[in-house]
């Protein structure tokens, strides 16, 4: 059974992600999410997320699009979520570079080889979590 996980805050789910989550489904037999806390995303969006973590997380279970969901380490970085879960396939979007960098340097330095897939947009200029903020904030 191939594990696939993603990363992501998953504040308001738009169609965008509900496509980046089944682009990512696809890829293998179980999805499960990571859902970035609250205190990441007041530091990294330098804004307080709509929905607490805890409803993030019962949120995106209660979608259907993802058959697990977990919250990310508390320190970031770490990993220690993909320890755990030990996915086979890691998928970032396309606008998780910074992300996805900090990722392949924690699999080089803890021998790690686990195949990552980036997911290209959705309509970007129609769903984005990014253009949303700027419109609605």
């Amino acid at each position: 059974m191939k594990t696939v996980l993603v990363f992501g805050t998953f504040d308001v789910i738009h169609p965008g992600h509900r496509y980046f989550l089944q682009k990512a489904s696809s890829e293998g037999d179980r999805l499960i999410a990571v859902i970035a806390r609250d205190e990441f995303v007041i530091r990294t969006k330098k804004r307080k997320p709509v929905h607490s973590e805890s409803d993030r997380i019962s949120q995106i279970l209660d979608s259907g699009l993802v058959d697990e969901a977990y919250l990310s380490d508390e320190i970031t970085g770490t990993f220690e979520v993909v320890e755990k879960i030990n996915p086979q396939i890691v998928c970032f979007g396309h606008d998780q570079h910074r992300l996805a960098g900090s990722f392949t340097d924690w699999m080089r330095e803890n021998k790690r080889d686990i195949k990552i897939v980036t997911i290209e947009p959705y309509k970007r200029d129609r769903y984005s979590s990014t253009l949303r903020n700027k419109i609605h904030y």
